[in-house]
């Protein structure tokens, strides 16, 4: 994944009403792939879930929590990680204000 990107505009981010700090951008969809930037501020907890597709992740800034695979690793800027369709993950805790990561999904966003 690139990430050699520009940022969406502020006005382009909405918060998840369930996921007051969390902020989402989708950036486009094409052949059937989303691509989304998530901003969200510390001590955000994204709830466990199981995606219905495959994705790709990179952190752009701040750290993470992240929970897959019944373990937790935390993850940093330039870190990325890789789940496959029907493979539940989470939690996941924001560590720091102003975390934000890039998502590259193989069908919709789990997050609505």
């Amino acid at each position: 994944m690139d990430t050699d990107f520009q940022m969406p505009a502020p006005e382009a981010f909405v918060e998840i009403p369930s996921l007051r700090g969390l902020r989402l951008a989708r950036i486009g969809q094409a052949d059937g792939k989303t691509l989304e930037v998530i901003e969200a501020v510390k001590d955000v907890v994204i709830p466990a879930l199981t995606h219905p597709s495959a994705e790709k992740g990179r952190v752009l800034s701040g750290s993470l929590r992240f929970g897959q695979d019944g373990g937790f690793r935390v993850l940093h800027a330039g870190d990325t990680w890789e789940v496959a369709a029907g493979t539940a993950q989470g939690p996941h805790i924001v560590l720091e204000n102003d975390t934000c990561v890039i998502i590259l999904r193989d069908g919709e966003s789990a997050l609505g």
